[in-house]
């Protein structure tokens, strides 16, 4: 394939989840323009591309400067080859633009940014320290650089689950429902990417869901299977999803307890640290909350998941300073302050 040109085809996905036309339109990427149809999108306005199964969710800023969002599902290409595609392009343009920007202001000097092992998209980390971690919110992985010590095997699969928001190890699952209506019958399934654990739930009501009709059934047996027998069991995380399960149920104490032997195995671990700091915020600990986050922080400057929590602690806290200097090296002009309860809902 032409490096150049990415050819692919899609239909456009409207506000209901359904494909719309009959016939498969034609899409390119050529490393500075997306085009969809006869609508272009220059990388530059490209501000999130995720994927989820086979579609692909599109978010830019329109002409008027408004954001504008579109969805479309993808055939002849790797969703995800099209996506790191897209990421390695479109990080690396505004990363050009960070550093003239830098340049204009008299501090070209301070700009900083560093290439993610993972999927080669460019991570600006201006005024955040080096550290041994680094987290890239395209590819959403953490990589410990060797020279941290002790590493955790197949680091990239553990990411924040889609449910809990927690640090873990998510799996994809299946949520399916067949339905048989005398002459009417057909099937509702949808992907999601979750731990195990929080898994279980959905997997109990599609078995009793399914009961009835019985086609689903099987399905639901698997899924039941895979999310009570997925857990991690060994090596330097054995425990990371009971102590996650013992947080969301308000035991603080257990996952504590849990978190601090894998910190022990672990200890440079921006995630965990995370988790730590989620389940102290949860159980109102809100002090001993950001001095956790702050660990992260140590461990991993980058960590996205961590700044919104952090910032809502501050702002709970009164650390107006702390606050202010936080929001400066994110970059985050003054806004109406998030609070803490609307972080922890939806910390993701």
């Amino acid at each position: 394939m032409d490096q150049s040109l990415f050819r692919f085809k899609f239909r456009w996905v409207d506000d209901n989840g359904n494909e719309t036309g009959f016939l498969k339109k034609s899409g390119w990427f050529n490393g500075e323009t997306l085009q969809l149809d006869d609508m272009p999108i220059p990388v530059a306005a490209l501000t999130d591309v995720q994927i989820y199964d086979q579609r692909m969710v599109i978010a830019g800023i329109d002409e008027d400067g408004d954001v504008a969002m579109s969805v479309v599902r993808l055939y002849g290409v790797p969703p995800q080859q099209l996506k790191s595609v897209i990421d390695i392009s479109r990080s690396a343009n505004w990363a050009e633009l960070a550093k003239e920007q830098l340049e204009k202001e008299g501090r070209g000097h301070a700009f900083r940014s560093e290439i993610c092992p993972r999927c080669s998209a460019t991570l600006i980390l201006t005024d955040m320290p080096r550290t041994p971690q680094l987290y890239c919110h395209f590819c959403e992985s953490l990589t410990t650089f060797e020279s941290a010590g002790a590493v955790i095997p197949n680091e990239q699969d553990y990411k924040l689950c889609e449910e809990c928001g927690m640090y873990s190890r998510p799996r994809k699952f299946t949520v399916f429902y067949f339905y048989f209506l005398v002459v009417v019958f057909g099937y509702h399934q949808r992907i999601t990417w979750r731990c195990p654990a929080c898994m279980r739930g959905d997997a109990w009501k599609m078995l009793f869901g399914n009961l009835l009709f019985v086609v689903g059934v099987p399905v639901a047996i698997t899924q039941l299977a895979r999310c009570y027998g997925g857990g991690i069991t060994g090596g330097p995380t054995a425990g990371l999803d009971a102590a996650n399960l013992k947080a969301r149920k308000g035991d603080v104490l257990g996952a504590l307890d849990g978190y601090r032997v894998i910190l022990e195995n672990v200890p440079v671990c921006a995630g965990v640290k995370y988790n730590v700091g989620l389940a102290l915020a949860q159980q109102g600990e809100t002090g001993r909350a950001a001095e956790s986050l702050r660990l992260a922080f140590d461990d991993c400057s980058n960590y996205v998941p961590a700044y919104r929590v952090l910032a809502a602690c501050y702002e709970e806290l009164g650390e107006t300073e702390r606050l202010a200097e936080l929001n400066r090296i994110w970059e985050v002009e003054d806004s109406e302050p998030e609070s803490l309860d609307e972080a922890l809902f939806d910390p993701v």
